[in-house]
């Protein structure tokens, strides 16, 4: 059997761009927990409010979930909608607004029954002939016709109302619905008592087309949630992912709130853009939509802390025999963020589940039993082919990035590293004809490294200066101004990561030109040399070395 790392026997991260309803009842991340406990809060406040009362207008819930794409904002909704405790107590209709087009109150309505599961549909199918059934005692003649119950089955001993209710379920009878608005028209409204027809004849998405209007769509949606508790004694959400500024959803949403369903939530998720977007389309939905019960902000969802926590919660729950261990879990959280530092552009939770479904892939098919940094380095040369570390021009690889960045934290040995790493880059420009006259030797006293002409017959000097300490940064820089005396330019390469030096001053007819590295162009300057050392620079190799000595004012 095929094995994966952490000895899990499945990949657990979900390969989807889009979460699955199965992969949503996973959920890790302090943000999204904290925002899973406040719908919950806001569900049970709701419920507690209709126990043994009649729901009116004011039983009606807002709430609004908002941040960007991949933040994880429909693998919530699915989340909630699947929690065990809730299904207990809601009933709900999730619908993808992005794929409803066009976007006519029939396609709206269609969508909201077609996002109720088919479990809640069949519950409420059998409540309803369950209830048929108990009005046999004040209605005994109708309720028999209406089930087709007849005098040769009081011969036969059928008896059981609720047996012929369960064969109309399963499609082996039906229901004779002429006597049934006599028996129920005490308890449902008409537009009630026509879904029922609908759901008893398991046609209700097929009725769509009789919807006249926004209002009858409301109407409809009022009758079911008032159903749901009645029969069900569930509360309905309505969850509205995608919703956006277009002019059909705002005037549906704005249609909803205005008419307060009761017994009733209603959830829209959205991205910061959209609800930009809302508030210059259409004021009165944004006013409404800012008076919100609950305003859910997944802001923080895309932060390290919250990244790794939803990663490792993955491995935790398919970790059955408990073979993770707290070693092996600090161990992939140090892989976690040297992508989330590395590579910005991949910092949200679609993207970090990519990268550790491919890589946990590729770490099974090595037969490793954990992830390594060659692992995630070969997973995202392959998923996102021209990727590199985050201000990197050398494209420098993972693993090689790990390797070096150790070194640029030593202070004792980086800045020779770095000034040898210089030179060759300096040699390597002055072959390829951007500088000219290179100097290394007799210059060092004048607290320089290196001296060279460029193509312009400007003398300059380059000091390598990295030190963490600003004093001592700050005395050799006035040391290797000295040299001005003989140059026309210096300039002062310093990886003080304070950041108190940089730019330009003119000493005299001298120009010093101070120049502030951080991790990134000094990793790119060692990886650089050991490549120019082993003569591997190649043609594109060639060009990103032209950018880096240009990105570090030496041409």
């Amino acid at each position: 059997m095929r094995m994966y790392p952490y000895g899990l026997t499945i990949n657990p991260y979900p390969s989807s761009p889009t979460p699955s309803f199965a992969d949503s009842q996973i959920l890790g991340g302090k943000t999204h927990k904290d925002a899973r406990q406040a719908i919950l809060s806001c569900i049970s406040d709701l419920y507690s409010k209709l126990d043994g009362a009649s729901p009116t207008d004011s039983d009606f819930r807002l709430i609004t979930m908002i941040q960007d794409v991949g933040s994880g904002k429909t693998h919530l909704a699915y989340h909630v909608k699947g929690l065990p405790e809730l299904v207990r107590n809601t009933v709900t209709s999730y619908v993808d607004l992005s794929q409803v087009s066009p976007r006519d109150i029939h396609n709206i309505y269609d969508s909201i029954l077609g996002g109720f599961s088919r479990n809640d549909v069949e519950s409420l199918r059998r409540n309803i002939l369950y209830f048929l059934c108990n009005k046999a005692e004040d209605n005994s003649k109708y309720v028999k016709k209406a089930f087709n119950y007849g005098f040769l089955d009081n011969l036969s001993g059928n008896k059981n109302l609720k047996l012929r209710a369960e064969e109309i379920l399963k499609g082996k009878q039906k229901l004779n619905f002429q006597y049934v608005p006599e028996i129920l028209s005490s308890d449902f409204s008409e537009i009630q008592i026509e879904i029922i027809r609908s759901l008893i004849e398991d046609r209700l998405r097929s009725d769509v087309s009789k919807i006249r209007s926004l209002e009858g769509v409301i109407n409809s949606l009022s009758a079911i949630a008032s159903m749901n508790l009645k029969l069900l004694n569930k509360i309905t959400i309505f969850q509205f992912d995608e919703f956006d500024s277009k002019k059909e959803s705002l005037d549906f949403v704005k249609a909803i709130i205005n008419a307060h369903i009761p017994s009733s939530i209603l959830m829209l998720i959205l991205t910061p853009s959209s609800y930009d977007e809302i508030k210059k389309e259409n004021s009165s939905v944004f006013d409404r939509l800012e008076k919100a019960n609950y305003k859910i902000d997944l802001a923080g969802s895309n932060t390290l802390f919250e990244l790794n926590d939803i990663i490792v919660e993955y491995i935790r729950n398919y970790d059955e025999n408990n073979l993770f261990t707290s070693a092996q879990e600090s161990d992939l959280s140090t892989k976690i963020k040297l992508v989330y530092d590395g590579f910005p552009d991949f910092r949200n939770v679609r993207s970090m589940l990519n990268i550790f479904y491919h890589a946990t892939e590729e770490a099974s098919k090595r037969e490793s039993f954990m992830i390594d940094e060659s692992i995630i380095d070969e997973t995202i040369k392959n998923i996102y082919p021209g990727s590199k570390i985050w201000g990197s021009l050398m494209n420098v690889p993972l693993t090689d990035f790990i390797q070096i960045k150790k070194g640029v934290s030593n202070m004792e040995t980086i800045e020779s590293d770095i000034r040898e790493a210089v030179r060759n880059l300096l040699t390597l420009t002055k072959y390829e004809g951007y500088v000219n006259e290179l100097n290394f030797d007799g210059v060092v006293g004048d607290g320089s490294d290196i001296i060279y002409n460029d193509n312009y017959g400007s003398k300059i000097a380059v000091s390598v200066v990295v030190n963490d300490e600003p004093s001592k940064t700050r005395a050799q820089i006035s040391n290797a101004t000295k040299s001005l005396n003989i140059v026309d330019k210096l300039v002062v390469l310093t990886g003080n990561t304070n950041r108190v030096f940089g730019g330009s001053t003119r000493n005299g007819n001298g120009v010093t030109t101070i120049v502030n590295m951080d991790n990134a162009k000094m990793i790119d300057l060692v990886y650089f040399n050991n490549k120019y050392k082993k003569q591997e620079i190649l043609n594109d190799d060639l060009e990103r070395a032209i950018a880096l000595a240009r990105s570090i004012k030496l041409c």
